[in-house]
């Protein structure tokens, strides 16, 4: 008999590899990151809310509402709001690591999301890719807590200054927006202000605003 010791599967393989899925999911689809988002963001909220809110049809809606739900991220609750039940959206958050770390949560779905309705933000992942996503992320987030300035993100992701305002001004407004809802994000204090007028042009928007 061989005396080789059993693997060990760490308990929580299972759930990290879980939110892995899920996030990959929600990364595929900017619509489905879209509708997650304002659930999240507005949770408790209906369906018919969301669906208003982002401009999707009764049956889109409902059909990412559901994939949500069998992805183990949102849940319809045994309440009710107009005679609509209401259902409410967790955040999804891990980390991906290879030759860095990069935090993955509901913000890079957030503006992974709004790729689809931001000329600004499809434009950059036209010319770059989607996996430009992140770092300009981070660039923002650092132009956000007053640690760098908006050439000095051209100058770290490689772009015209142009350009770096553009995606920046794009991704601020969302994560000023989502940041409440982002567990990676917790003990980031910002010390650059977003103006009203600029998130009145956000994708997202909490309803009771």
């Amino acid at each position: 008999m061989s005396n080789a010791p059993t693997p060990v599967q760490p308990p929580d393989a299972g759930h990290t590899a879980h939110r892995f899925f899920v996030i990959q999911e929600l990364l595929t689809t900017p619509d489905l990151a879209r509708f997650y988002t304002d659930l999240l963001i507005n949770s408790p909220t209906t369906v018919t809310a969301v669906r208003d809110r982002q401009g999707f049809s009764k049956s889109t809606a409902y059909k990412y509402a559901n994939t949500l739900a069998e992805l183990g991220v949102a849940a319809e609750l045994d309440a009710y709001e107009d005679g609509s039940s209401l259902w409410r959206a967790d955040p999804v958050s891990g980390n991906w690591t290879d030759e860095t770390t990069i935090e993955l949560g509901p913000v890079l779905i957030a503006v992974y999301g709004a790729t689809g309705v931001d000329d600004d933000l499809a434009l950059f992942i036209d010319r770059h890719g989607k996996a430009a996503l992140a770092p300009a992320i981070t660039a923002t987030i650092e132009y956000l807590k007053g640690e760098t300035t908006r050439r000095g993100v051209a100058d770290d992701l490689g772009v015209p200054a142009v350009e770096a305002i553009a995606v920046t001004q794009a991704i601020e407004r969302i994560v000023v927006v989502v940041k409440a809802h982002d567990p990676t994000l917790a003990d980031i204090t910002f010390g650059v202000a977003v103006h009203e007028r600029a998130l009145e042009k956000a994708p997202y928007r909490h309803a009771d605003v």
